[in-house]
């Protein structure tokens, strides 16, 4: 029998089996209906394969989807290492579906790692090109390293710096962990304890849990602490600069490239984002390299006898589809990727021409794309099926129109729907430029760019739109202003700065059109000789970089925005609680403007038990466990309760705590033993251990 026919055989009793198993979900287990209908189109795809390989090969044709078909069918491994792979993750999103959050997944995990393994084969398909691609690295590196040194220097200079900038005094800078961030690390906590094994579900504020693994991984590597907290986000903030220089040198050069990776290292925004201990940070990173490898794969020509141009759409998809795992804006990918693709599309004409692929294999490299994404993406997708409030609960909250909120405004306001839209525009766009933040996730004091800056990018819009029509410039325009409509005018409260973090990129490149289009324009005025030109862009690089981080080091972090004084606050108290021994619980009187709950005390002190004193006292408590030490916490509106413990405790100690600026934020009362003759009814304290899923908490 020959490899045709075996081929055949296999697609034939796969189409068979899987037909077979969607009958029995459909007679046997008709609750997931759903389910069988997977397993039919399934098994209908590889009856649809075994019926083409079982026919005649055409002739060759000069035609080139013809000439992808007839590859295929001589070489059908790519296309059974991707259903092998669409077989693994359909598994794998069938059987995450009904998991608990504290629930073995180890099962779903293999055959999801499975999926995308044979999603990363197939782009490397066919391995004999792995070996002949190391010899010729191996045979032409040193010719590469000789004629190259000096920017693989700059650019190797240009990470180190980007990761002192991420790394140096992380549990010191910034002061305050906010209660987002310290709840991402209880959560990771959760993972090495065993309470959370569920990576395909979502978890605190709606955020998909695969996060907390990296987390969690870095808390027992580094310790746990702030920093095994914050370095992820170090880590993936300083890989996303040599990203982002390999993007651009292939897209624009060398010079362009470095300008972007440098301004970006500096960049006081992405540095901020890249020291907390939260997810946004990595969506930069996963837009480079999705739009990286689209951009690659819709560039690449055809050759006779060699895979069709799919590689880097593969990755692409791939990519894209990891994207799902992490912050909500990194969901604008594939939206942005069939932008692009349609537009690629729009420009190329219907058939081949110089030896460029035309529509027809268009269609197959999307195809191609789409499949990697659903084998990558396919678990977290599934959970979005059977559970679409708690997927788009986020969306759901802060979007305009699914909240409500657009339909309510006019009547509040007076004003016309099209007039707040334009409003909600007008803010958003000026995120960089006019607005500053309004939320304490950054909360600055500026507009996201400094003034120079900001200059540079309104000159880099005005360029990017005059050349729109170059697919460079067009993809960069697309990916800003999209990330403004949907990350800023279509939320409540713009700007937002932690969900315009994904642009970031895109702002840089701006800045970096602007700033090299005003070089050349001056310099051609000038008459500057060709020698010259680069020292006014090396001079205002190094002014935009020493002045963003100026800005972030001296004048932004000693004032303590991240957030918000209820954020310093719990900051201060976690702080001093995680100094005490003995097995202290804590007795918070914070009710209403700040609750246990609120995350940071507890991930800056586990040894510290704590709850909540919701209702004002009016008598001396007599609900503190004896048998250990106590601390009452109390806010300054409540600081008239303390005389009722005192009343109780007479020989504790009294100790305030004060901001930077010598307010007083807290008043702590520890009482280290107990009056032999207490004989007050004791309550057993409420354990504040981290659930697995909160409820909505207010949000930093």
């Amino acid at each position: 029998m020959t490899r045709r026919r075996r081929v055949a055989a296999l697609l034939l009793a796969a189409a068979l089996g899987l037909a077979a198993l969607g009958q029995y979900y459909f007679f046997r287990r008709r609750e997931y209906l759903w389910d069988g209908l997977v397993f039919h189109l399934l098994a209908a795809v590889c009856f649809w394969r075994a019926w083409r390989l079982s026919q005649t090969r055409p002739g060759p044709s000069g035609c080139l989807s013809l000439r992808i078909r007839a590859w295929l069918r001589e070489q059908p491994a790519p296309l059974i290492l991707l259903a092998a792979g669409l077989f693994f993750s359909s598994l794998a999103a069938l059987w995450s579906r009904d998991r608990a959050l504290d629930q073995s997944t180890v099962d779903v995990v293999i055959f999801w790692a499975l999926g995308v393994a044979m999603v990363g084969a197939t782009a490397l398909w066919p391995f004999s090109r792995l070996s002949s691609l190391g010899h010729q690295w191996r045979t032409r590196w040193p010719g590469i390293l000789r004629a190259n040194w000096p920017e693989a220097i700059a650019l190797a200079g240009v990470t180190v710096l980007a990761f002192l900038l991420r790394a140096i005094s992380l549990d010191h800078i910034p002061f305050t962990v906010g209660g987002d961030e310290a709840w991402h690390g209880l959560l990771a906590r959760q993972v090495l304890t065993g309470r959370l094994r569920n990576p395909f579900s979502m978890g605190y504020m709606s955020m998909p849990t695969a996060f907390y693994w990296p987390v969690a991984w870095s808390l027992k590597l580094l310790g746990d602490n702030l920093i095994g907290l914050r370095f992820p986000a170090a880590l993936i903030g300083t890989l996303t600069v040599p990203t982002l220089y390999l993007f651009v040198r292939d897209l624009w050069g060398r010079r362009t490239a470095f300008l972007s990776a440098w301004l970006l290292a500096t960049y006081d925004y992405h540095l901020h984002y890249s020291r907390l201990g939260a997810n946004n940070v990595w969506d930069p990173l996963l837009m480079i390299l999705a739009l990286w490898a689209l951009d690659r794969g819709l560039r690449r020509r055809a050759k006779p006898g060699e895979m069709p141009p799919v590689h880097d759409l593969l990755w692409a998809g791939l990519v894209a589809g990891l994207g799902v795992y992490f912050y909500t804006s990194a969901r604008l990918l594939p939206l942005l990727m069939a932008l692009y693709i349609l537009y690629v599309q729009l420009r190329r004409g219907p058939t081949e021409q110089q030896g460029k692929p035309g529509r027809s294999v268009l269609g197959w490299q999307v195809g191609f794309l789409c499949l990697a994404f659903l084998i990558t993406a396919a678990p977290m997708l599934s959970y979005a099926v059977t559970h679409p409030n708690e997927w788009n609960a986020r969306i759901n909250q802060v979007g305009i129109i699914q909240s409500g909120w657009l339909a309510r405004e006019p009547g509040l306001t007076g004003k016309s729907t099209a007039q707040i839209l334009a409003e909600q525009f007008l803010r958003a766009a000026g995120a960089f430029h006019v607005f500053p933040d309004r939320t304490v996730w950054y909360g600055a004091d500026r507009p996201l760019l400094g003034p120079l800056a900001g200059l540079l990018a309104v000159l880099g819009i005005a360029w990017t739109g005059i050349h729109w029509r170059d697919r460079r410039y067009f993809l960069v325009l697309i990916w800003f202003w999209s990330v403004i409509i949907t990350g800023g005018m279509l939320t409540e409260s713009p700007p937002s700065s932690q969900r315009l973090v994904i642009a970031i990129p895109a702002v840089v490149l701006l800045v970096v059109f602007g700033l090299e289009q005003s070089m050349e324009i001056g310099g051609y005025l000038l008459r500057l000789h060709p020698r010259w030109k680069p020292v006014p862009l090396i001079l205002v690089g190094v002014i935009l970089a020493f002045s963003s981080v100026r800005f972030y080091f001296v004048e932004y972090t000693p004032q303590r925005r991240y957030g918000g004084e209820n954020g310093e606050t719990a900051t201060l108290i976690g702080h001093y609680l995680r100094g005490l021994q003995g097995g202290y619980r804590a007795y918070f009187l914070g009710a209403p403007r700040i609750y246990w709950s609120f995350g940071t005390m507890e991930f800056l002190a586990p040894n510290v038990t704590g709850q909540d004193v919701t209702e004002p006292l009016t008598a001396p408590p007599d609900f503190v466990d004896a048998d250990h030490p106590a601390i009452f916490i109390l806010l300054p509106e409540r600081a008239g309760e303390l005389v009722w413990v005192q009343q109780a405790f007479p020989d504790g100690r009294l100790v305030e705590l004060r901001d930077g600026q010598g307010r007083v934020r807290c008043i702590l009362y520890q009482v280290s033993s107990f009056p032999s003759q207490q004989s007050r009814r004791i309550s057993p304290p409420l354990v504040m251990s981290p659930p697995l899923f909160l409820p909505e908490s207010p949000r930093l």
